[in-house]
């Protein structure tokens, strides 16, 4: 009879023990849960379109899971709006450049149509704008390939000191104010598909070449296992900001003055996927002289 109270205040406590244990595993585990349900949030928000959205960045000594996850979503936020901030700016650079030359085309048949202006003269201008449109389409078409994986390689042992010469060659005719020095020591045999090396070379020179104030220096040279191309000139440079994007797909680097790689920003994306191809490596950097210094390097052909 005596374990009569005992036992009611054995039950009532032992309610109160479980209540208890409720109230704090549901606190606990939404305190737990909180990040995840944000970052469900945040990705639902993203998926929607808000590229802005962010969670808040957890402090830089926190390496847990749930830390991590943060970072990451944040991570992925940031890539996905800049993505859209270059599509936008592709779409915007190149229609003016496909608007430019189309309105000079149709500028000077329309003079021709009344007599206006020099037949000859009319024809060339039509003509040269007409291979800009087509070097812009080509390296629409190129870039199209190179990401698809449709692009093929014809490789073959290839002397990567006489490429330079060929290229510089042929860069000093289209820059009659920039020279170009080709430097090299010795042949540099490389496997590689000819033509797509070449292009890949005309694409850093020419880049060189419009931002050069005065010259551009080619060298060819061996680095361990690598044959190492490197494309100094003494224009403004790049910004550090800019330099692990310049061979991105669509990039246009800001600077005063502008660097921009090609009208579109195509050139050096092409660059890098071919040479990514031929199974070598891209790089930027700074040149000796201030300048900018854009590097390939393709593997050594024993």
């Amino acid at each position: 009879a005596g374990l009569g109270p005992a036992f009611v205040l054995f039950l009532w406590s032992a309610g109160a023990t479980i209540l208890l244990a409720l109230g704090a595993a549901y606190l606990l585990g939404r305190r737990l849960t909180r990040p995840l349900r944000e970052a469900s949030a945040a990705t639902h928000q993203i998926a929607a379109g808000e590229l802005a959205t962010r969670l808040p960045e957890p402090p830089a000594h926190h390496h847990d899971e749930l830390a991590e996850l943060t970072r990451n979503v944040n991570g992925m936020a940031a890539r996905l709006e800049r993505s859209r901030g270059l599509e936008q700016q592709f779409l915007l650079s190149v229609s003016h450049d496909l608007r430019t030359p189309l309105t000079s085309i149709r500028g000077y048949a329309e003079a021709i149509d009344d007599g206006n202006v020099d037949p000859k003269r009319a024809a060339a201008v039509i003509r040269s704008e007409s291979q800009r449109l087509e070097r812009l389409v080509a390296d629409l078409l190129d870039l199209a390939k190179l990401q698809a994986k449709a692009f093929t390689f014809a490789m073959q042992p290839v002397d990567l000191s006489s490429a330079v010469h060929t290229t510089t060659d042929g860069a000093a005719g289209s820059k009659p104010g920039i020279t170009f020095h080709p430097v090299t020591t010795s042949q540099l045999p490389v496997l590689a598909d000819p033509d797509r090396l070449a292009q890949a070379l005309a694409n850093l020179v020419e880049n060189a070449g419009k931002y050069a104030s005065s010259a551009v220096i080619v060298s060819a040279r061996a680095e361990g296992p690598w044959a190492v191309v490197t494309v100094d000139d003494d224009g403004p440079g790049i910004a550090d900001h800019d330099l692990p994007h310049v061979f991105e797909r669509l990039y246009v680097a800001r600077r005063a003055p502008e660097r921009r790689e090609n009208s579109s920003g195509l050139g050096l994306a092409i660059v890098r996927e071919l040479v990514v191809g031929m199974g070598g490596e891209v790089s930027a950097g700074a040149a000796p002289n201030g300048g900018a210094r854009l590097s390939l390097r393709l593997p050594l052909r024993a």
